[in-house]
């Protein structure tokens, strides 16, 4: 029983976490750079994750990599909507490439979302085929 407490404590931490760093990139959309710098600089004090790097893994590493750091599905399918708000930012200061990059990744996580999960999501259907536009566009 203390077991499923603390995972799930985890769980709900770093869902508070997650939603703290999409929020702070909402806020500071009109100084992207330092925004993206800073998202960038708290997930690798906190989950020792490079985000340069996690963009150039292959998608199966990719997300077994962020399996192990996020633990649950709700977590990654929060990690991919941070993906994407730093792809829609990222273009001030950024490559398209890195634009891509963001969109595509944001992609691959809510696929294996949609394929993990017991239920089926319009929502996530929805993000992934507003995504693919993105990618498209």
């Amino acid at each position: 029983m203390e077991r499923r407490d603390y995972l799930l404590h985890q769980i709900q931490e770093m869902g508070a976490f997650l939603a703290r760093l999409i929020l702070r990139l909402k806020k500071k959309e009109h100084q992207p750079a330092a925004a993206i710098q800073k998202v960038s600089s708290e997930l690798e004090d906190e989950l020792d994750l490079v985000l340069k790097d996690l963009l150039f893994l292959e998608d199966e590493a990719f997300v077994e990599l962020l399996q192990e750091k996020l633990i649950s599905l709700e977590n990654m399918e929060q990690f991919a909507s941070l993906l994407e708000q730093l792809g829609d930012v990222a273009l001030v200061d950024e490559t398209f490439l890195r634009q891509q990059l963001y969109y595509h990744k944001a992609i691959v996580l809510l696929d294996f979302a949609e394929q993990e999960s017991q239920s089926f999501s319009m929502e996530r259907q929805d993000r992934i085929a507003s995504l693919r536009l993105k990618l498209k566009g």
